[in-house]
C-alpha cells in the first residue's frame, strides 16, 4: 500500500508541475495527502472516472471537442487565502459549436451536471463531486447574458432541469453500459498510475 501511495504522489507531483519550493511547502504537502488518502478509498478510482466519462458524453452532446483529460494534481494560486487546492481529476474541453435548437445552454447545463448525476447513479457511493461543476456552470450561465441581470433562480432552474433530464436518461441500461465502459476507457488518463 505504502509503494502505490508513493506512485500516487509522485504522480500528482508531476501533474502539478509546480516548482520545488512550492512543492515542499507543507501546505501543498497536506493537500496531496488527502488528495493521495482520497484516491485511496476504495472504489473512488470509479467514481472519479464515471463522473468524468458522463461529462465528456454530455459536453459532446452540447457541441464540445475534448481535449483530453487531467490527472490529479494540486493547484497554486498565490491569491488565494490558502493558495494550494485539490483537482481530483478534469475533462479538457476544446472548441465548442453552438447546437441547433433554442436549448443549447440547457444542454451545456446537462454537460456540468453529468459528473454528479453519473456518480450518484452509476455507484454504490452519494458523492456527486459537483459543487465546482455547479459554479462553473452559473458563471458561465450569467456570462451568456452581458450586461444583463441575471436571475439566480433561472441558473438554478436550469441546473435542477439538467440534473433530471440525466437521471431520466440514466434510466436506460444500455446508455448506462455506454457511460461505464467509457469510464474504463480513460480511466489510464486520467490515472496514470492505473497503468503500470
Amino acid at each position: 500500500m505504502e509503494q502505490r501511495d508513493d506512485i500516487v504522489r509522485l504522480s500528482i507531483q508531476e501533474a502539478s508541475q509546480l516548482p520545488v519550493n512550492l512543492w515542499n511547502d507543507p501546505r501543498c504537502q497536506l493537500e496531496t495527502d488527502e488528495l493521495v488518502q482520497l484516491l485511496s478509498t476504495p472504489g473512488m478510482l470509479e467514481v472519479l472516472a464515471i463522473h468524468e466519462a458522463g461529462h465528456e458524453i454530455y459536453y459532446i452532446r452540447a457541441g464540445c471537442t475534448i481535449r483530453g483529460f487531467e490527472s490529479p494534481k494540486i493547484i497554486y494560486d498565490e491569491k488565494r487565502e490558502d493558495p494550494f487546492t485539490q483537482q481530483r481529476v478534469g475533462t479538457l474541453l476544446g472548441a465548442w459549436t453552438q447546437p441547433e435548437g433554442d436549448d443549447w445552454l440547457l444542454k451545456l447545463a446537462r454537460g456540468y451536471a453529468a459528473g454528479g448525476r453519473c456518480s450518484i447513479r452509476l455507484t454504490t457511493t452519494d458523492y456527486a463531486g459537483d459543487t465546482i461543476d455547479r459554479k462553473l456552470f452559473g458563471e458561465l450561465y450569467i456570462s451568456c447574458f452581458p450586461g444583463e441581470i441575471v436571475d439566480k433562480k433561472a441558473i438554478d432552474k436550469m441546473w435542477s432541469d439538467a440534473q433530471k433530464d440525466v437521471s431520466k436518461d440514466l434510466d436506460d441500461e444500455c446508455f448506462q453500459a455506454q457511460i461505464r465502459a467509457r469510464a474504463r476507457e480513460i480511466k489510464p488518463q486520467l490515472f496514470p498510475w492505473c497503468s503500470i
